[in-house]
């Protein structure tokens, strides 16, 4: 009877532990080795991108774990999250973009809000293009190739992204 108490218990703990794991997740920088904070990013970006961000870890343990139909869904997921890429970055105002502000893009550029709506556009499709790959090939059920579709999306596509938008636009500090 002592066994099963102790083994209920430890079950529950363990249950415990990763639900708060689930509520508290918190991102860590290999580099600093310390938290990332995501307090200054406007809520509707941060929010979309980490709905991606999970996504497309969820494909990579489900690929891993031979889970075709549920990478299927979660590229099927990918791919509308990308439809409100533009909505989410380019909101109605531009004197009131939180993202604008924190980029330093002055509101009143309208060639170069253009010019950068024409880029998200590109990734945009892009990732869309790249998530329905992920999903032919899961639908396949080829372990391999469904590898390859979401290492090539996360190389070309979302590291390209970052790299460019990201990266060279806004300060370290605002990220």
């Amino acid at each position: 009877m002592k066994k099963v108490t102790l083994l209920i218990v430890g079950i529950c703990s363990i249950g415990f532990a990763g639900l708060t794991h689930s509520v508290c997740t918190r991102t860590v920088s290999a580099a600093e080795e310390t938290a990332i904070s995501h307090e200054g990013v406007a809520l509707p970006t941060r929010m979309l991108m980490s709905s991606i961000a999970k996504r497309m870890s969820n494909i990579l343990e489900g690929t891993l774990a031979g889970s075709f139909k549920y990478v299927a869904q979660e590229a099927g997921s990918v791919v509308d999250d990308s439809y409100k890429i533009n909505e989410v970055f380019f909101p109605g105002d531009p004197k009131e973009n939180k993202w604008f502000q924190r980029a330093n893009i002055d509101p009143n550029d309208s060639k170069k809000i253009t010019k950068l709506k024409e880029g998200f556009h590109v990734y945009m499709k892009s990732i869309a293009s790249s998530a329905l790959e992920i999903q032919r090939a899961a639908k396949s059920e080829d372990q391999k190739a469904t590898f390859k579709a979401f290492t090539n999306m996360v190389e070309k596509t979302c590291f390209e992204c970052h790299a460019e938008t990201r990266d060279k636009m806004i300060p370290i500090e605002n990220r």
